[in-house]
C-alpha cells in the first residue's frame, strides 16, 4: 500500500509541475507584467548561481592547492563497498587498484574491501576473486540481485562490514594508492561532517565530445557542491566516491533499498538530521562516462525520476524541520527549481509557437530568457570548476561552453521524466548504466 500511495503521490506532483508550467506560460504570454516578473526572477537566479560559483571556485582552489594535515590520532577504519552486477569489463582493474591502496598504521592496513556480486551472469564474481587472490578483499554473492537497486545492495553490505566509515565505489571506478589517505585528510576541513564526497572525473574523456563534456559536468557539479557547503547549504552525495560515518548512517536509518537514487535520498535524510556533507575537490577518482545518446538518456531519466521521488518523500519534511537552519532549507528549495525551469522552458516555447498565427505577436523573449539564464548559470559553474583546476584562456572558454551546452539536455530530460511519471507505467526496475572497460588508470 505504501508503494501504491507513493506512486500516486509521484503522479500527482509530476502532473502538478506540468500544470504549473502550463499556467505560468499562459500568464506570461497573456500578461506583460507577468512576463517581466518571470524574467526578473531568472536574472536573480543567475546572480545567485554566480555567487555560488564564486564561493565554489574559492573552496576548490584552496582545497587543491593545500596539502592539509593528516588526521590527529589513529586513522579511522574504512570499509569500502563495491556493488557489482555484470561488471566483468571493469571489475578487475578496480580490484587491483584497491589492493594497492596505501592506508595503514604501523604497517597494519586500516581498511577492508567488500565486492558484492549482485546476481551477475557474466562472471563478475569469479573475475573479482581472481584479481583479489592473496589480498584482503572479500567477494560476497547476493543471489537475489535481479531488479534490485543499488540501495538494496548497500543495505545488504552494511551487515557485513565493520568500519567506522563506509565508502562506496562503483565498479567502473579507478583510484590512486593514496586515495584513502587524501580523503581522510580532506575530512579534516570539516571534522563534524557526517559524510564526504570526492571529485569524480571522466576516465575516458578522450572517447569523444560526449565523454569529454561529462568531465566538465563533473567539475561544475563539484563547484556547485563546494559553493553550497561554504554557504552552509545542503551539499549532496554523488553515487560513487561517497564516504559516510557508519554511526550516523545507522542513526538515520541506513540505506534505502527502494530508492532509485540512493545518494540523493541519503543526502536529504542526513540534512534533515542536521548533518553536513563535506566536498573534497582535491581527491579524485575516475569513472567511465557514457558514450552513446541512448545510454545517456536512460541514465538521466532514472536520475530525474529518482530526484522527483526524493522530493516527494522527504522534501516537505526537510523544509518544515524547524531545527534545521533556515539557510539550508532555503538552499534546498532553490535547488528544487531545477524541476520547474525545464518544463517551463518547453511550455513557453510551445506556447510561443502556437501563438504565431494569432494577432498578438509571440513573445519569444520569455523562452529565450529561460534558455539564456539556464545556459549562463551552468557556464559560470563550469568556469569555476575548470579554473580551480588551472584551466585558463581560450581552453577555459571553450571547455566551459562545451559543458554548458551539454547540460542543456536537462531542459528536455526533466519534462520527459515528469510526463512519464504522471502518465506512464510505474517504474519497477533499476536501469543500470552499462560499462565497457574504456578506462585509463
Amino acid at each position: 500500500m505504501g508503494a501504491r500511495r507513493l506512486s500516486m503521490a509521484s503522479r500527482l506532483l509530476a502532473g502538478a509541475l506540468l500544470l504549473l508550467a502550463a499556467g505560468v506560460t499562459w500568464g506570461t504570454l497573456a500578461l506583460q507584467p507577468a512576463a517581466r516578473l518571470l524574467q526578473a526572477l531568472v536574472l536573480l537566479s543567475v546572480a545567485y548561481v554566480a555567487a555560488l560559483a564564486w564561493h565554489g571556485w574559492r573552496v576548490m582552489r584552496r582545497s587543491i592547492e593545500s596539502e592539509g594535515a593528516m588526521p590527529a590520532g589513529p586513522l579511522p577504519f574504512v570499509s569500502i563497498v563495491v556493488p557489482a552486477r555484470n561488471e566483468a569489463a571493469v571489475i578487475g582493474p578496480l580490484v587491483r587498484d584497491l589492493a594497492a591502496l596505501d592506508y595503514s598504521t604501523d604497517g597494519r592496513p586500516q581498511f577492508e574491501v567488500v565486492i558484492v556480486d549482485d546476481g551477475s551472469i557474466d562472471g563478475t564474481g569469479e573475475l573479482a576473486r581472481e584479481a583479489a587472490a592473496g589480498g584482503r578483499i572479500r567477494v560476497l554473492t547476493r543471489a537475489d540481485g535481479e531488479a534490485a537497486t543499488k540501495g538494496a545492495v548497500l543495505a545488504f553490505a552494511r551487515a557485513h562490514v565493520q568500519g567506522e566509515v563506509m565508502a562506496v565505489l562503483d565498479a567502473d571506478s579507478r583510484v590512486a594508492p593514496a586515495m584513502l589517505r587524501r580523503a581522510m585528510r580532506a575530512w579534516e576541513r570539516d571534522r563534524g561532517a557526517a559524510a564526504l564526497q570526492v571529485q569524480r572525473r571522466s576516465a575516458n574523456a578522450g572517447d569523444g565530445w560526449l565523454a569529454a563534456a561529462q568531465d566538465e559536468e563533473l567539475l561544475m557539479d563539484m563547484a556547485s557542491q563546494c559553493g553550497r557547503w561554504s554557504t552552509d547549504g545542503t551539499a549532496e552525495l554523488r553515487g560513487t566516491g561517497m564516504f559516510v560515518r557508519t554511526d550516523v548512517l545507522d542513526a538515520v536509518g541506513g540505506w534505502e533499498a527502494g530508492a532509485l537514487t540512493e545518494d540523493l535520498e541519503l543526502s536529504t535524510r542526513l540534512a534533515m538530521a542536521g548533518e553536513r556533507i563535506c566536498p573534497a575537490a582535491e581527491v579524485e577518482l575516475g569513472e567511465e562516462s557514457v558514450t552513446s545518446l541512448r545510454t545517456l538518456w536512460r541514465q538521466r531519466m532514472r536520475w530525474a525520476e529518482g530526484s522527483v521521488r526524493r522530493l516527494i518523500e522527504l522534501g516537505p519534511s526537510l523544509v518544515a524541520t524547524s531545527r534545521l537552519p533556515l539557510g539550508r532549507r532555503i538552499d534546498f528549495v532553490i535547488f528544487t527549481t531545477e524541476f520547474v525551469v525545464p518544463p517551463l522552458f518547453v511550455a513557453t516555447t510551445i506556447g510561443s509557437l502556437v501563438t504565431i498565427p494569432l494577432p498578438t505577436p509571440s513573445d519569444w523573449t520569455i523562452p529565450a530568457s529561460l534558455l539564456v539564464g539556464y545556459g549562463l548559470g551552468t557556464y559560470l559553474l563550469a568556469v569555476a570548476g575548470l579554473a580551480a583546476h588551472g584551466v585558463r584562456g581560450v581552453q577555459l572558454v571553450a571547455r566551459a561552453a562545451r559543458g554548458a551546452t551539454f547540460l542543456s539536455h536537462w531542459l528536455l530530460v526533466v519534462p520527459a521524466a515528469l510526463l512519464r511519471i504522471a502518465l506512464g507505467p510505474r517504474t519497477t526496475r533499476f536501469a543500470q548504466t552499462p560499462h565497457h572497460g574504456r578506462l585509463e588508470a
